[in-house]
């Protein structure tokens, strides 16, 4: 919960920088929401949704639900738009939830599944598409994992009846979005 606390802590700051190099709070025209379908952190999962409300221009908050391969996956955060009014936005996002999982293919292997859940931090394009304002996003995130899930990962690795696939530092997302 710390993490999360502090997870919002940034992003305020983010949205007081923006409020002091622009001097005023521009509200977002249409849309406001979207809603969209993708794989990757920031929906939750392999395959997932999210929902993102922009309350101001440069400033969105997300929640993304989707399935991990191993449970339901989850993550909520927030963005900060540098281009919102261009075809090609590049965003910085920071999020907390889930961000990696350890899943087993037989019964003994099954001892080591575990999600891990924490902060990931990253960046994407939103690429405009047609005239609702829909969009893509590709997204590229480091994930920020427990110590628990970090030990628990090299002790599954160290078992010499697994093959297991090693945790990649990075992470990317696609999907797209729908505005509403």
């Amino acid at each position: 919960m710390k993490k999360f606390l502090l997870c919002m802590m940034l992003l305020g700051l983010i949205g007081n920088s923006a409020f002091a190099q622009y001097g005023e709070y521009e509200e977002y025209k249409s849309p406001k929401f979207y809603l969209g379908i993708g794989a990757g952190f920031d929906y939750g999962g392999m395959i997932g949704g999210k929902f993102e409300y922009l309350p101001i221009k440069n400033v969105g908050v997300f929640a993304g639900l989707g399935y991990n391969l191993l449970s339901l996956g989850w993550n909520v955060g927030g963005t900060y738009k540098i281009l919102p009014d261009k075809k090609v936005s590049p965003n910085l996002m920071l999020m907390y939830g889930y961000n990696a999982v350890i899943v087993g293919a037989d019964s003994y292997a099954k001892q080591y599944e575990m999600t891990s859940y924490g902060v990931t931090v990253g960046a994407n394009l939103d690429i405009k598409v047609g005239k609702k304002d829909n969009k893509i996003s590709v997204g590229l995130f480091v994930p920020f994992r427990s110590s628990k899930f970090k030990d628990n990962h090299e002790e599954a690795k160290n078992d010499p009846n697994l093959d297991l696939t090693p945790l990649m530092p990075v992470t990317f997302s696609f999907g797209f979005n729908f505005g509403l």
